[in-house]
């Protein structure tokens, strides 16, 4: 998708603009926390309509990938990720990868899979097809052989 500009609104008001998706990002992320508020970033598409994405107070954002299909990410063992519902995953080993490409709701692509542990509850999990979006949060297309393990010192 080829995006011309990106505007920030908050509360129905305009609150910024950027030719930049990283920039309006951060800046949306930035606003919602020091306010209190949620921020909506309109990207406007070439050739006319626009997409949104919504970044949340608390860190979390809602629809993302309408503005940011993401990137496959390989993830870095114990090192703790934060997805977008706000949830902390440590990475705690990657798993072999068999080449089987995963695809998220924008269309990006990973064969990534790993092994992550949810660092408040212990639920640990393989996830397939990891990706990280431009405000570093992280996705993957499904999960397997979940179980709740002791959670250790991060």
């Amino acid at each position: 998708m080829d995006f011309t500009h990106f505007t920030l609104k908050q509360d129905g008001r305009f609150a910024g603009s950027s030719a930049v998706l990283h920039q309006a990002v951060i800046a949306a992320a930035r606003l919602a926390a020091e306010t209190g508020k949620p921020v909506t970033v309109m990207a406007h598409v070439r050739g006319g309509g626009t997409r949104k994405a919504v970044f949340n107070p608390d860190g979390t954002n809602d629809k993302i990938w309408n503005i940011d299909k993401g990137r496959p990410l390989t993830p870095t063992v114990g090192q703790v990720y934060v997805n977008r519902g706000g949830g902390r995953y440590l990475c705690r080993a990657l798993v072999t990868d068999h080449g089987t490409q995963y695809f998220n709701a924008a269309g990006c692509s990973s064969s990534t899979t790993a092994l992550f542990q949810n660092v408040k509850s212990g639920w640990t999990f393989t996830a397939k097809g990891v990706i990280q979006y431009v405000d570093g949060t992280i996705e993957w297309d499904h999960s397997s052989d979940g179980c709740f393990k002791e959670v250790e010192d991060e």
